[in-house]
C-alpha cells in the first residue's frame, strides 16, 4: 500500500483550516488598521503574513486535488491501454498456434508487436517503411513535447494584467479565507494593490469600475475611500528634504471622492482625511469642522489631532493649537507619527516664510519629545528671536531649552 500512502498521505499538521483562516483574518484586519494609520511598512508585513497563512490553509486541499488528478490520469491511461489491447485482438485475430510461432521467431529481427501486427497484407504506398510500435511511441512523445511547447508559448504571449492576477488570487484562496465573504470586493483589493505598487492610473480605473458594478453603500464607501487615497498619493511628491509637494488638481479630486465616501457611510477616517484635504485647499473652517467630527467618533486618531493643532495655528488660535499639541504629547505616540507632524509644520514654514512663527515653537515641542534635540534647540531658538510672539510664549520656549540642558529636571 505504499503507493496509496504517497497519493493520500496522513495529515501531520493538526491545525485546522478554520483556525488558520481565523489567524489570517486577524493579520489582514491588523494590516488594514496600520494602513489607515499610514504605517505602510507594518501594513504590508501584516498583509504578507495573512497571505502566507491563507496559502498554508489552502495547501492540503490543493495537494489532495492534485493527487486526485494524477490518480485519474493513471486510471484513464490504463483504460486507454485496455481499450487498445481489445481493439488489437479484435481486428488482428491470431490463433494459439500462430502466437507460439511468433514468439519463437528467432530469425526475425522485428519485435513481437511488429510481428503480431503483420497481417501479411501489402504495405501502403509511400516510403515502403512500415511504422513499428517503438517508432510510433517515439513519435507520440515528440508530439506531446511539441504540444507542451506550444502551450508555454501561448501562455507567454499574453501576460495577465495586475488586477486580473489579484482576482485569480482571490478566487484561488477565497474558498479558504475571509475573501469568500461577500463583504469584500475584488475591485477594492485590486485597487489598493495597484496603488501600493505605484500604478495609480490603473488603480483609479479599477476603483471606478467597481463603483459602476455595485449599489451596496458599504462597498461604495470603500471604493470611494480607495479612489480618494489613490488621487491623493498620485499627487503627493516626496522631496529630497523629506517634505512634500501636492498637485492641487488631484487634491480636489481626492476631496470630492472623500465626500462621496461619506455620503454612503460616515466613517471617522473619511472625516479625518477630508479635513486634511480642506486644509490643503486652505479652507480652514471646514478643515477644523471635519477633523473635530473625526475625533468625536474616534479620539485615538493621533494624526487627526496633529492636523487640528496645525489648523488652529493657521487660524491664529495659538492657545487652542498649543493645547492640542500638549494633549497629543501626553499620548506618547510612535516616532513616525511625530515625524509626520513635524514635517507638516516644516512645510508651513517653507511655504509661508516668517508668517507663522509659532510653527517653530511646535516643531521644538515635538522634536524635544521625540528626542531630536538638534532640531528642537534650533527651532526653539528661532522662535525666541521672532517679533510679536509675546513674553509668555518666549518663557515656554526658554523652559523647553532648559529641559535639554538639564535633562534630569522634571518636565
Amino acid at each position: 500500500m505504499r503507493w496509496w500512502r504517497k497519493i493520500f498521505p496522513g495529515r501531520k499538521d493538526e491545525t485546522t483550516p478554520a483556525e488558520l483562516n481565523s489567524e489570517a483574518s486577524l493579520h489582514y484586519q491588523r494590516g488594514n488598521h496600520f494602513f489607515d494609520s499610514k504605517a505602510w511598512g507594518a501594513a504590508l508585513n501584516e498583509w504578507r503574513r495573512a497571505a502566507e497563512i491563507w496559502r498554508l490553509a489552502s495547501g492540503p486541499g490543493r495537494r489532495m486535488a492534485s493527487r486526485l488528478i494524477h490518480l485519474r490520469t493513471v486510471l484513464v491511461f490504463l483504460g486507454i491501454m485496455l481499450l487498445a489491447y481489445t481493439l488489437i485482438f479484435t481486428f488482428f485475430p491470431r490463433s494459439r498456434w500462430e502466437m507460439i510461432l511468433m514468439a519463437g521467431g528467432a530469425q526475425d529481427n522485428r519485435s513481437w508487436w511488429e510481428r503480431y501486427l503483420d497481417t501479411g497484407r501489402a504495405q501502403p504506398p509511400g516510403n515502403g517503411h512500415k511504422l513499428g510500435v517503438r517508432e510510433w511511441w517515439e513519435g507520440f512523445k515528440q508530439r506531446l513535447r511539441g504540444q507542451k511547447r506550444r502551450e508555454i508559448a501561448r501562455n507567454r504571449g499574453g501576460r495577465p494584467k495586475i488586477d486580473e492576477r489579484w482576482e485569480k488570487l482571490l478566487l484561488r484562496y477565497g474558498r479558504y479565507g475571509p475573501f469568500f465573504n461577500s463583504d469584500l470586493d475584488v475591485n477594492i483589493i485590486s485597487g489598493y494593490g495597484l496603488s501600493g505598487l505605484g500604478d495609480y492610473k490603473n488603480s483609479v480605473k479599477v476603483f471606478e469600475k467597481g463603483v459602476g458594478k455595485t449599489t451596496a453603500p458599504g462597498k461604495l464607501a470603500d471604493l470611494y475611500q480607495g479612489l480618494a487615497n489613490t488621487h491623493y498619493y498620485k499627487g503627493y511628491v516626496h522631496q529630497k528634504d523629506g517634505l512634500a509637494k501636492y498637485d492641487m488638481k488631484l487634491v480636489l479630486k481626492s476631496l470630492k471622492a472623500y465626500e462621496q465616501a461619506l455620503a454612503f457611510q460616515p466613517r471617522p477616517i473619511s472625516y479625518g482625511n477630508l479635513g486634511w484635504m480642506y486644509f490643503l485647499v486652505k479652507d480652514y473652517e471646514k478643515a477644523g469642522e471635519y477633523s473635530r467630527r473625526a475625533l468625536s467618533m474616534n479620539p485615538a486618531m493621533e494624526y487627526v489631532q496633529l492636523n487640528l493643532g496645525l489648523i488652529y495655528m493657521m487660524q491664529q488660535r495659538v492657545y487652542d493649537a498649543y493645547t492640542v499639541y500638549q494633549n497629543f504629547l501626553r499620548r506618547n505616540p510612535s516616532k513616525d507619527t511625530y515625524r509626520g507632524g513635524i514635517n507638516d509644520l516644516r512645510e508651513v514654514i517653507r511655504d509661508n516664510p516668517g508668517r507663522y512663527p509659532f510653527a517653530y515653537l511646535f516643531v521644538g515641542m515635538l522634536s524635544l519629545k521625540q528626542g531630536d534635540y538638534g532640531l528642537a534647540r534650533d527651532s526653539l531658538k528661532r522662535f525666541r528671536t521672532m517679533p510679536f510672539v509675546g513674553q509668555f510664549w518666549r518663557e515656554i520656549a526658554d523652559r523647553k531649552l532648559q529641559q535639554m540642558d538639564n535633562p534630569a529636571r522634571p518636565r
